[in-house]
């Protein structure tokens, strides 16, 4: 009978109290206890939304990126912008509550947000309140938001991944084709087209953490029919028709650090979740409030969602969730 070390490829850790059950690395691992002597094991998790602080200002179609204890929320449309305007503000969550920072210098509202809550990009996406598309692209260092090199395409409802330093700009509205496939590649200096997605689409859900060479985008809104389920990773260089969501949306949320790991949220007046395993979509528990044109970050195993757009009064939203995966720990016995 071939060993635990032999399997893993490591002898049985010893802890001096049980593994965190929201510590998704270690999921599946055995370990002895020294605390209470026995050996345990972090069995499969089961992920779940709640609620976390609201933003200050009501809104949606804004976009963001970041993680769940430390994202950006940017722009976007409000129901009075004549009195307040949303379309350039920027709040900063720090896991509990969100702070309003320093503004966008172009008001916009369904950019392609990507980074982390230090460095981050907001690219192309609806000038507001004058009419048009953009290619202006901002660089957000922390503190500002500084005007960069433009993107070669105007376009809204797009989607990004990657760094400041290497990112994608993906798909997106134009009124002249409408839906686009294009993407774009950052390189830390300059945007240049590169390959096109399989399927044009706009208002889709992607791995928003995901480095620039390894991703995922899902769903969207097509010229015909409405919306689709279809996903596609990229490798790089290429996209590649993978595995279909299990119903046909459009501007979902979306969260995942790499083409194997995903999560699609929301979605035009619905709260179904499902998650990507890199073969299968699964759907698992909804979130607590069905909206779509929604803020997103984090990672496939802790994601956050905040505003977007749902039936009722006030139509945009301030409520912010986020979703945790909790392992369970059992006790194992040795004969």
């Amino acid at each position: 009978m071939a060993t635990y070390k032999e399997i893993k490829g490591t002898t049985v850790k010893v802890r001096s109290s049980s593994m965190p059950t929201t510590y998704p690395q270690a999921a599946g691992e055995l370990y002895y206890n020294s605390s209470n002597g026995q050996y345990e094991f972090l069995g499969p998790g089961t992920g779940a939304w709640s609620s976390g602080g609201n933003l200050n200002q009501v809104r949606g179609s804004n976009k963001g990126f970041g993680t769940q204890t430390a994202a950006i929320s940017a722009g976007g449309a409000h129901e009075n912008p004549g009195a307040t305007s949303s379309s350039e503000k920027t709040e900063s969550y720090n896991g509990t509550t969100w702070t309003e920072v320093n503004d966008l210098n172009v008001g916009r509202q369904a950019f392609g947000g990507l980074g982390t809550s230090t460095a981050g990009f907001c690219v192309s996406g609806y000038n507001h309140p004058t009419p048009g598309n953009l290619t202006n692209v901002e660089s957000w260092n922390g503190t500002s938001w500084t005007e960069t090199t433009d993107v070669n395409t105007a376009r809204t409802s797009l989607r990004g991944c990657g760094t400041t330093t290497a990112a994608l700009a993906i798909g997106g509205y134009n009124p002249g084709p409408k839906q686009i496939a294009i993407t774009e590649s950052w390189n830390g200096s300059a945007w240049s087209e590169t390959g096109d997605m399989n399927t044009s689409r706009s208002g889709a859900g992607n791995a928003l953490s995901s480095p620039s060479t390894d991703s995922i985008i899902f769903g969207g809104y097509t010229p015909s029919p409405p919306n689709t389920a279809n996903a596609e990773t990229w490798n790089g260089s290429s996209w590649t028709e993978t595995g279909n969501l299990n119903a046909a949306k459009d501007n979902m949320g979306g969260s995942g650090d790499a083409s194997t790991s995903a999560l699609c949220f929301g979605g035009r007046t619905i709260a179904n979740t499902e998650s990507w395993d890199g073969s299968s979509w699964t759907e698992v528990n909804d979130l607590s409030l069905a909206r779509g044109y929604v803020a997103s970050g984090g990672s496939a195993t802790s994601a956050i969602v905040s505003g977007g757009e749902a039936p009722g009064s006030p139509y945009y939203k301030a409520d912010t969730e986020e979703w945790t995966i909790t392992h369970s720990i059992k006790t194992v016995t040795t004969s």
